[in-house]
């Protein structure tokens, strides 16, 4: 993954809370990734959410995610 993209420190990635995440769903400026398989993307995903699972991080963040400086929320579990 560190050929195809600029890999975050632990120190400029956070996580935030399932409130935070509610609270932010309008915001435009904030890109949401699902990184599960397409067929639990196809199954259920947060509105908005790009699907671009762990395997194709590599050969396609670049494409999805041009803005690496942006707010950037990643999932893997299903949302509730």
């Amino acid at each position: 993954m560190a050929s195809a993209l600029t890999a975050a420190t632990s120190s400029d990635a956070r996580e935030i809370s399932r409130d935070e995440l509610r609270r932010r769903l309008e915001d435009t400026s904030l890109t949401i990734v699902d990184v599960l398989p397409e067929a639990s993307f196809v199954e259920a995903h947060i509105p908005r959410a790009l699907n671009l699972p762990l395997e194709q991080i590599p050969t396609r963040a670049r494409e999805l995610l041009p803005d690496l400086a942006a707010d950037i929320v990643v999932y893997c579990a299903k949302f509730t």
